[in-house]
C-alpha cells in the first residue's frame, strides 16, 4: 500500500514544521497545499489534493486545505483509507490574525464532519 501521511489543522499550528520533520525522517515527498494557492481556484485546490491522495507516490501532504480534499476523497471513495496516518494539531504555535482564526474554525468544522468516517475506516489519527 502506498504510504500517505496527511497533516491537518488550522493556520499557524505547526503543520509545515511537522511535515519537514517527518519528511526528513522518512525521505517521503512532502507536498504543501499552499503551493496550490496561486495556481488553483478554491474548489480546484481540493480536487488537486484528491489527485495527490490517489497517486501511487508515497507522500506527506500538509496544509489547511487538506481537510477539504480529504472530504472530497471520502465522498468519491465509499470504501478504503485515504492515508496511513493523519496528524492533527489545533494548538496555535504563533499569533493568528482574525482571518486565520476564522479559517481555523472552518478547518475544524470540516474535520468534525469527516472524523467519524475516518475512524470507521481505521485511519490512525495522531495529535501533536
Amino acid at each position: 500500500m502506498t504510504q500517505h501521511i496527511l497533516i491537518i489543522g488550522p493556520p499557524r499550528v505547526g503543520k509545515t514544521y511537522r511535515a519537514r520533520e517527518l519528511g526528513a525522517q522518512s525521505n517521503l515527498l512532502v507536498r504543501h497545499t499552499d503551493d496550490l494557492i496561486n495556481s488553483h481556484a478554491w474548489s480546484d485546490a481540493s480536487a488537486a489534493i484528491v489527485e495527490w491522495i490517489d497517486e501511487d507516490t508515497p507522500a506527506i501532504i500538509e496544509g489547511t486545505a487538506v481537510v477539504r480534499g480529504l472530504r472530497k476523497w471520502l465522498a468519491a471513495h465509499p470504501e478504503g483509507k485515504p492515508a496511513d496516518e493523519i496528524h492533527l494539531s489545533t494548538t496555535p504555535r504563533a499569533p493568528q490574525t482574525p482571518k486565520q482564526i476564522a479559517m481555523g474554525k472552518g478547518v475544524m468544522t470540516v474535520w468534525n464532519q469527516i472524523a467519524g468516517d475516518l475512524a470507521a475506516r481505521g485511519v490512525k489519527v495522531t495529535t501533536f
